[in-house]
Order: structure tokens, then sequence, then C-alpha cells
């Protein structure tokens, strides 16, 4: 416990400087953009326009007010595969400041989780439009997004810690990632209901996918948002595990390694 609490601590001695790189990043990415923050409204309504056409007219999924279903699903999911895709080359990519600057490595990945948790917060603007266009809201369960979002960032900050340490000793990591969250992505219930994946007809393949833990994260947006319910104690007791397991594994890589990560930047 003592070995942890000391880099937790030297965290948050250093949250004013995580505060200045999420800053630095939002201007960055938006600088010289005409519609500047308002792309980080515009991009899930963007993907939910696609992903609509696709999936309700083409394919004929059949899933209700399909616009607010994968809005829920995607609100978490997009949190979970940017933070593995930005923190994968974090330290690589501030190897010169690592070298000089006292200043404890966590800083780098968990500032990418924060970032991109500013962009989620930001899309709950255009979801509550949708949802409540299509009347499926607002909702009193809505107020279960606290627990929620607590959920899908430790489980977000254990990937980001995980991938940001793995990618400074193998650098193929940095496009395996991309091929892994794809996968993740279509084993995930987001494009589709996840009563689909409890119909299949090879009980082990269904059980199998069952254990995916980012699961029970993405239906905890998936009920309050879309379904417009409170997820129950098992739900929750499962995010909760999957995102203490996530974060646990996440910090023992990255605490039994990063004194070596010096080594190899």
């Amino acid at each position: 416990m003592t070995a942890l609490a000391r880099p937790i601590a030297d965290l948050w001695r250093f949250r004013e400087l995580v505060a200045m790189l999420v800053e630095r990043d939002l201007k960055v990415r938006y600088k010289r953009s005409v519609l500047g923050m308002g792309w980080t409204l515009l991009n899930p309504l963007l993907q939910m326009v696609v992903y609509t056409l696709v999936f309700s007219f083409i394919m004929r999924m059949g899933v209700p007010d399909f616009p607010v279903f994968i809005l829920s699903g995607l609100l978490p999911w997009t949190l979970v595969s940017v933070s593995i895709a930005g923190s994968s080359h974090c330290l690589l990519n501030n190897q010169a400041l690592i070298r000089k600057v006292a200043v404890p490595q966590m800083v780098w990945p968990v500032a990418v989780v924060a970032s991109k948790l500013v962009d989620l917060l930001f899309s709950l603007i255009p979801f509550v439009i949708i949802a409540m266009a299509y009347r499926r809201g607002p909702f009193a369960a809505w107020t279960a997004l606290i627990p929620a979002l607590v959920i899908v960032t430790a489980f977000s900050v254990g990937l980001a810690l995980l991938f940001s340490s793995l990618t400074v000793f193998y650098r193929d990591m940095r496009h395996l990632t991309d091929i892994l969250v794809q996968v993740w992505f279509y084993v995930t219930p987001v494009l589709y209901p996840v009563s689909f994946l409890e119909k299949l007809p090879y009980p082990w393949m269904r059980w199998t996918l069952l254990l995916n833990p980012a699961i029970p994260v993405v239906r905890l947006f998936q009920e309050p948002l879309y379904e417009g319910r409170f997820p129950d104690a098992a739900l929750l007791g499962a995010g909760g595990l999957a995102a203490a397991a996530m974060l646990g594994l996440g910090l023992a890589v990255f605490l039994r390694h990063q004194d070596r990560h010096i080594y190899f930047l």
C-alpha cells in the first residue's frame, strides 16, 4: 500500500501540471480550426449519422431510436479507445522532458485521459439534444452517470498506463494497438445490443465474448442514457471490478518498469 500511495501522492502534487497539459492539448488540437472546440460536439454526431445509416437503414438492425442507442455506447467507448491510442506514444513524444525534468512519468498518460475526458463531457451536450428529440429523456437515471464516469475514467487510466509503458519497450505496440482497438470495438456491444451476444449459437463463444471487461463499462452508460433505468448492483459491481482490475494492472506494470523507461526512450 505504501509503494502505491507514494506515486499517487506525487501525481496529486503535480495536478496543476496535469491541468496545464490538458489545456495545452486542447489548444494545440483545435489551433487554426474554424470550428475549434465545436469539433468535440460535431464528431460524435457525425459518427452517429454514419452508423445510423449503415446499421439502421442499410443493414436494418431494428434497434429502436438507434441514434440515441449508438451515442450512449460511443461516449464511454470513445474515451477508452482514444486513451489507448493517445497514451501509447505519450512517453516517447515527451522523452526530452522526461530526461531533463523531475516529474512523475504517470503525469503524461494521466493527462491524456484527462484531456479525452473533457471531450466526453462536452459530447454529452449533443447527446442530450438528440435524446430529447427522440423523447428518451431526461430521466432521473441520468444521475447514474456520476459513478459511470468515475468507473470509465479509472478503466481508461489503467489502459493508458499499461500501453504507455509497453510501447516504450515494444515500439510495435503503436501499430498493434490500432488493430486491437478495432477488434475490441466490434466484440463490445456498442453497435448492437448486448442481447445479440447472449443469442450466439455457440456457448463457448457467447461466454468468451461476455467476459469482455469493456461490456459492463459501456452498459453503465447505455442503461441510464438509452434505457432510462438505474444500473443494478450487479452491473455496478462488474463495472467497478473491471475498472479496479484494469487500473491495478496498469499501475503494476507502469510502476514496476518506470525506472527502466529512461534507458529505452
